[in-house]
């Protein structure tokens, strides 16, 4: 991790210099350079050496060359996907296979014909070699120094920590700004909807979420459904999760007088919760929208992760049972959806465990996963569970305690936005009667899919360069 800060360097596009924060290696995205140009290049038996024009210069496998080949000719570029009877392993390209000769194509490409007498010639274009050429290739010879620097800035290291990678870490602490309750002086960030249609704008939404783990997004046009938040968030946020008990993606939920479950019985207190914390698809929706889109209300959120740290420096102990030992949960998509409007008809009930604290291998929170409704008996061993019980009931205590807990006003036309891995949210105060709001969960990987596409759209950036970037771990 210390590594990772100390390597800072720049991503260049078009003109532009933009820096990557804690970079894994010097120039694995800082590639995407101004028009990137290849000086020379030549074939080397199994090997294929290529000079750029920053000075650098690195040598390819052949055969790694053959199998990564993106041009029309081995990859569909209308389908996105390989064509099947050109890959190299169909082909059967052995792992000596070599290079005949290389042609330099106006600086920018770089053309290879292969020796097995099968393969046709390999187009590359030269930024994407550079992209790849820090994390693959040995390198020949270094830039002799740093790249010329300009105007523009991008960051993608806000995005790492939701690529999906193996090995992949939890945010920095230093890159989240963790609050606590109202006695804290921070304030979730307000977004204005009209405004989020510029790009920039809604990246720097994006990042806030990230950073805060809630932002506020006001004046949401004036809606009787969830139609106006599906839009919104298909183009600024990443879709909704399908719900597989029902036909529409979000839920909706309204106040009903004899409602037997909690999340319907409006009047009364919902505990701080993680949405979705039994997840219908494997994996806990990233993030959670809540669109009030009639009445008022009040909803109570708490930075779940501020809290684990907290409790880890007043008893190690206790963060330790509840990082280490799983709570067991079930839910019944269909009984706890009795008293919804909308038809829940797939019958769908999960069991599962897991640790409410979900630490990476450097012992970083990174998930929290809870919700007191779903809980089942322990199956945790006698000698532990009584020990498990008191860390749980401390930092359940915590999460609802006015050193954390803070209340937000809702009204129509406000969306709420959550990093449902970190904020946990719950309803507390006044409602109104007519209170109606529309919501559901996004997956990391929708959220991380639209970061990608609209980064490309301001910077142009293409989603493979941030890939790689992230890719080193």
């Amino acid at each position: 991790r210390a590594a990772l800060k100390s390597s800072a360097r720049r991503l260049l596009v078009g003109t532009r210099a933009l820096p990557v924060a804690f970079a894994c290696r010097r120039g694995a995205a800082a590639a995407a350079a101004q028009q990137t140009l290849i000086k020379q290049a030549s074939a080397d038996g199994r090997h294929v050496n290529v000079s750029f024009e920053d000075g650098s210069a690195f040598r390819f496998h052949a055969i790694w060359l053959r199998d990564a080949c993106r041009d029309p000719t081995h990859v569909s570029a209308a389908a996105g996907e390989r064509i099947l009877s050109h890959t190299a392993v169909v082909q059967g390209c052995p792992a000596t296979l070599s290079a005949n000769d290389v042609h330099l194509e106006n600086g920018d490409r770089l053309r290879v014909e292969w020796d097995d007498g099968k393969s046709e010639a390999s187009v590359f274009d030269a930024t994407f070699l550079r992209t790849y050429a820090d994390i693959v290739a040995q390198q020949l010879k270094p830039p002799p120094g740093p790249r010329p620097l300009q105007a523009g800035l991008v960051d993608v290291e806000w995005l790492r920590p939701y690529s999906g990678y193996p090995g992949v870490r939890a945010p920095p602490r230093e890159s989240m700004r963790l609050w606590r309750g109202a006695g804290d002086d921070f304030a979730p960030q307000e977004f204005s909807f009209e405004k989020i249609a510029d790009v920039g704008e809604n990246l720097e939404m994006m990042k806030a979420l990230m950073r805060d783990g809630i932002v506020m997004v006001d004046g949401m046009p004036e809606t009787k459904d969830a139609s106006v938040l599906e839009a919104f968030l298909n183009e600024h946020v990443g879709s909704l999760q399908k719900d597989p008990a029902r036909d529409e993606a979000n839920w909706k939920i309204t106040k009903k007088e004899t409602a037997q479950s909690i999340s319907y019985n409006q009047d009364a207190r919902l505990n701080n919760h993680t949405d979705q914390s039994i997840p219908s698809h494997g994996a806990v929706g990233l993030l959670l929208a809540i669109h009030y889109i009639e009445g008022s209300g009040h909803n109570t959120t708490v930075d779940a992760i501020a809290v684990a740290n907290a409790l880890r420096e007043r008893d190690p102990e206790a963060f330790k049972l509840l990082s280490t030992h799983v709570a067991d949960a079930e839910r019944d998509y269909i009984a706890s959806r009795v008293d919804a409007a909308q038809n829940h008809r797939n019958s769908l009930l999960i069991s599962t465990k897991y640790p409410l604290l979900q630490v990476d291998q450097d012992g970083e929170v990174w998930r929290v996963q809870y919700n007191e409704v779903f809980r089942t008996p322990s199956t945790l061993k006698f000698d532990v569970f009584a020990k498990w019980y008191d860390a749980y009931r401390k930092y359940v205590d915590m999460l609802h305690s006015e050193e954390f807990e803070r209340t937000v006003p809702m009204k129509a036309g406000r969306l709420l936005l959550f990093q449902n891995w970190r904020v946990m949210h719950g309803r507390a105060g006044a409602q109104s009667p007519s209170r109606t709001l529309v919501g559901g969960t996004i997956t990391r990987e929708n959220f991380y899919s639209k970061a990608c596409q609209l980064i490309q759209r301001q910077y142009g950036i293409a989603p493979y360069q941030v890939h790689a970037e992230h890719a080193c771990v």
